[in-house]
């Protein structure tokens, strides 16, 4: 994981991608801790990990590649993958 990366995202940010994750979960962003599994403790399966995947483009405007989503497990991960591809939107 590229810690450079994700120090670079703001509170705003990284509590806009919990909202977010607590709504796809359907549980409050309270209960969405980084240390915490989407799959183990949040049971979550792949379409709930692609609606996810497709929020975090929609409601924050960046593309994610597809085979990143096997990535996709905890908030340490989503705030990576959101904060490498919004900076690659960034420097377009």
């Amino acid at each position: 994981m590229s810690g450079n990366l994700v120090n670079e995202i703001s509170p705003e940010l990284r509590t806009r991608i919990r909202e977010i994750v607590a709504d796809v979960l359907e549980v409050s962003a309270e209960e969405v801790q980084e240390q915490h599994s989407f799959v183990e403790d949040f049971d979550a399966d792949s379409l709930l990990i692609i609606e996810m995947f497709s929020r975090f483009e929609k409601q924050l405007g960046i593309e994610i590649p597809q085979e990143e989503l096997v990535d996709l497990d905890d908030l340490g991960t989503a705030y990576e993958l959101i904060a490498r591809h919004a900076t690659a939107v960034a420097n377009v």
